[in-house]
């Protein structure tokens, strides 16, 4: 049995390996499961339209790359929660693109699964438009 930690990095995988019915096997079917993402418009409430947003995000993404900077895996009884930083090199829709992703979730443990019921993700500013 995977625990939450296994979870999260399976995630991060199936996202490289733009596996879209793992990603979509690792969400909670639930009308509390959240999903903000980066763009303005990139949010998924309730388990209804997961399956549409995954398939769309691995089919709009190539050439995809995780470093990880940080990763911190909470785990207490049944829930879980994750921090983590890294550096996504990726062709987004044909654009390459290189940035440091900031991401939080929240996981709830259904049987003997972690499931994600939350994931919150950002682009960090880097250090050089910081100090303009």
């Amino acid at each position: 049995m995977p625990n939450a930690a296994d979870t999260v990095k399976s995630y991060f995988d199936a996202l490289v390996a733009r596996d879209a019915e793992t990603l979509i096997a690792m969400m909670l079917p639930a009308a509390h499961y959240v999903k903000i993402g980066t763009d303005a418009d990139e949010v998924v409430e309730g388990s209804t339209d997961i399956a549409t947003y995954y398939r769309n995000h691995v089919a709009s993404t190539e050439d995809f790359s995780i470093k990880f900077i940080t990763l911190n895996v909470q785990e207490r009884e049944d829930t879980a929660w994750f921090y983590t930083r890294q550096v996504w090199k990726l062709k987004w829709q044909g654009t390459p693109e290189e940035f440091v992703m900031r991401m939080t979730g929240v996981l709830e443990k259904i049987g003997e699964s972690w499931k994600f019921a939350q994931i919150h993700a950002s682009i960090g500013v880097s250090t050089t438009e910081d100090k303009l």
